[in-house]
């Protein structure tokens, strides 16, 4: 065998090469999933999963007075923020935003009805 052949190389380089397929591989197998949406466009379009909000209310306060309330007549809620309201565009394309951000009060849709008629029937006095 001569002594300029570089035979010697052939091993590391296709180990070098081995290598690069593979982390190649990993990094396409294991990369974020970008076809399953953004969290925060769940929650702008009212998704909450299996709760149906019944109010929206300008406090804290106010919703756990509310939750309270429900809890008494055997209903189980619960709150959380709402999202500031939405967006207006004029004529010249500036934007405004409404900035009410409240607080929902939440049910399981079986609840929805009597919660309803609860929150109807007291009109403000959890307020």
């Amino acid at each position: 065998m001569p002594l300029n052949s570089l035979h010697y190389t052939i091993g590391p380089a296709i180990a070098v090469a081995a290598t690069a397929v593979l982390v190649a591989v990993c990094r396409w197998v294991f990369a974020p999933n970008r076809t399953r949406g953004n969290h925060s466009t769940a929650t702008s379009h009212g998704d909450f999963g299996m709760l149906v909000p019944v109010a929206t209310l300008r406090t804290s306060t106010e919703a756990a007075r509310l939750r309270q309330l429900l809890g008494q007549h055997g209903i189980r809620s619960t709150s959380g923020a709402a999202p500031p309201g939405p967006i207006q565009v004029n004529a010249d394309g500036n934007t405004r935003r409404h900035h009410f951000s409240g607080w929902h009060v939440m049910v399981f849709p079986e609840d929805s009805m009597r919660a309803r008629a609860v929150v109807a029937g007291t009109e403000r006095d959890w307020a």
